[in-house]
């Protein structure tokens, strides 16, 4: 018998589609207080967010007679209308987001717009209204969730360990104050104030405070008409993607379209692993759809190879430069300085910070907040709500929370940074010949800094750039043969033969259909040996073009015969021949890596080797 669900059971349904864990929840409340204009937002969880969650604000506020409706679902202030839909500017549109987390939750609200004399302060317990009050507060607005999913238990046996959660917040609050940097984010973890930033709009410095990794390989800035931010020198790679944020719109965003942009930027520079980049893109609000995933982190951009094409510009003027040589390896030696912005202590007299990475490691250890069930705690919390509502209305936040100002700010915070000027290409005609080690590498030095050839590396990239170039040129007139020879595939294959056998003629195989499954071949393509050609043909024709199609193929084959070209390791070579050799690399397009994207060259400065002999 089909039955319709009353309100209570699906809005328990809805909520699980949109908060998944308290990091769900967080994301959700501080991208409302991003929307309401803040110029300064307070982070403060407890037990990974599980028991205690509190988001402060000094935003625009909710009216007494709305506050209610604000947690309805699908009340929102933010659009109207379907035609809405193609130009949302706003983070949340949907108006989920409060009633999906009340739905879950005991959630107390306090807010004030800055022309009401008064606040209102709201209890919801399970998406119902346990009170509305009036009450004095500032301007801005506070959401507090206790015990998240304590009515839904199912959903709590999946969360992690307090540790997890913590750090998924932690990693969100970091993300968002680095695509904020205007706006000042304080981020605190069972009353430790991890850090705050400054809300100067400095988006450079908010990356060395949170992420110094980051900025101590060097980050190179990126600037075009759509895509600004900063993305790491080639040499500075990274095991996994987290250290690639992108923000579309101001709206942090996972993307395959992004990543493909990044990727080709690098112009196959990348050996391995993947580059750090905070890329800040811009596009209509019409040629995007935010709507496709429940918490809003994906989108589908309407114009896909645009998109590619713009980002790769962008990174490619970036990398392709001087500043993109790979630095050489130089011991690191920290300075005094140096080690106290590594522990994570802000440089700010009244504030002392915890290492982020040292606290999440003895969180599970603590004393205050150990793995206690949460329902053992309820009783603890609800003694205390009276406290801190009140507490809450003051605007004023635990013991250990350092002084925070809430100025509200007249318009939304920037998401974008300003412009910034993109290095100045590589100039090989201010290099000077230094000397030759190894029988391998070439010294040249220019003005303060000193830069090591890998020959072969270099003669390598020299060759490939000139195959290509005849390939792309020439009309790929196959090579004939003396001796025709045949190839015999299966039925299957023999019937798809419309799908692989044009691409093997377009690469230069001079091949026709001979009947009874078989092909017979006259000619192959000049850049390959008969032996070559021929186990080619067969594992092209087998894999029914799965291969990678042919530019791949053709791109692998010339770097093979490029590699095989080249002068190796050892192999000693004259002045005059270092002087040809690098006048021909200064001519190819890319010079900075050889074609399987090791560096063709790297660079270390004075000042290292200043430090490394302890001069600085």
């Amino acid at each position: 018998m089909i039955k319709v669900l009353d309100s209570f059971v699906a809005d328990k349904i809805a909520a699980g589609e949109v908060i998944e864990r308290p990091v769900s929840a967080v994301k959700e409340l501080v991208e409302n207080s991003i929307d309401a204009g803040a110029g300064s937002i307070i982070v403060e969880i407890r037990k990974g967010g599980k028991s205690y969650i509190r988001v402060t604000d000094d935003g625009c506020g909710i009216s007494f007679d709305e506050a209610e409706t604000a947690f309805l679902r699908h009340a929102t202030s933010k659009i109207s209308g379907i035609t809405d839909l193609d130009n949302i500017v706003s983070l949340g549109f949907r108006g989920e987001a409060l009633a999906s987390i009340s739905a879950v939750s005991r959630l107390t609200m306090v807010t004030r717009r800055a022309e009401d004399m008064s606040g209102v302060k709201l209890v919801l317990h399970g998406g119902r209204v346990v009170s509305k009050e009036r009450t004095g507060c500032n301007t801005g607005t506070t959401v507090i969730v206790e015990d998240l999913f304590y009515n839904t238990p199912a959903r709590r046996k999946f969360m992690k360990t307090d540790a997890r959660e913590a750090s998924s917040i932690i990693e969100l609050i970091q993300q968002y104050a680095v695509c904020y940097s205007g706006i000042r984010f304080m981020m605190i973890n069972n009353g430790m104030t991890l850090f705050s930033t400054n809300g100067d709009g400095d988006t450079h410095a908010v990356l060395s405070l949170l992420y110094p990794s980051l900025a101590r390989n060097g980050l190179l800035p990126v600037s075009n008409e759509h895509v600004k931010g900063y993305v790491s020198d080639p040499g500075s790679t990274m095991s996994t993607r987290k250290g690639q944020l992108f923000f579309v719109n101001g709206r942090l965003v996972s993307s395959a379209v992004i990543e493909k942009g990044l990727e080709d930027g690098y112009q196959g520079r990348i050996f391995s692993g993947f580059p750090a980049a905070v890329l800040f893109i811009e596009a209509e609000p019409c040629d995007i759809d935010v709507n496709i995933h429940p918490g809003k982190q994906e989108i589908r951009f309407l114009k896909q190879d645009d998109v590619k094409a713009g980002i790769a510009e962008a990174v490619s003027n970036a990398v392709m430069t001087g500043a993109g040589v790979p630095k050489g390896f130089v011991k690191n030696i920290e300075s005094a300085s140096e080690k106290q912005l590594n522990v994570g202590v802000q440089q700010k007299e009244e504030t002392e910070q915890t290492s982020i990475r040292e606290f999440l490691k003895g969180l599970e250890n603590s004393s205050s907040y150990g793995e206690r069930d949460i329902r053992g705690d309820r009783d603890e919390y609800a003694a205390a709500e009276t406290a801190e509502v009140s507490d809450v209305t003051e605007h004023t936040a635990v013991a250990e929370e350092p002084e925070f100002s809430y100025a509200p700010v007249s318009s939304p915070a920037k998401a974008v940074p300003e412009p910034v000027q993109t290095p100045a290409p590589f100039d090989f005609d201010d290099l000077t010949y230094k000397g030759y080690i190894f029988n391998t590498y070439i010294i040249m030095q220019g003005n303060d800094e000193v830069y090591i050839f890998d020959q072969h590396a270099a003669h390598e990239r020299v060759f490939y750039e000139k195959f290509m170039r005849g390939y792309n040129n020439s009309a790929h007139s196959p090579q004939p043969v003396l001796t025709a020879f045949t190839i015999n595939v299966s039925n299957d294959v023999y019937s798809m033969s419309g799908e692989w056998l044009g691409d093997l003629i377009r690469m230069g195989y001079d091949m026709e259909d001979f009947g009874d499954c078989t092909f017979i071949v006259r000619g192959i393509p000049p850049y390959m040996s008969l032996s070559e050609a021929e186990g080619f043909a067969r594992g092209y024709a087998e894999a029914l073009g799965e291969t990678g199609g042919v530019n791949r193929i053709v791109v692998d084959k010339l770097i093979t015969r490029s590699c095989k070209s080249a002068v190796k390791a050892h192999d000693v070579l004259s002045e005059q021949e270092i002087t040809d050799l690098m006048s021909e690399l200064a001519k190819c397009d890319n010079p900075y890596s050889c074609p399987h994207g090791r560096p063709t060259f790297i660079r270390i400065s004075s000042y290292d080797i200043e430090r490394s002999f302890r001069r600085k």
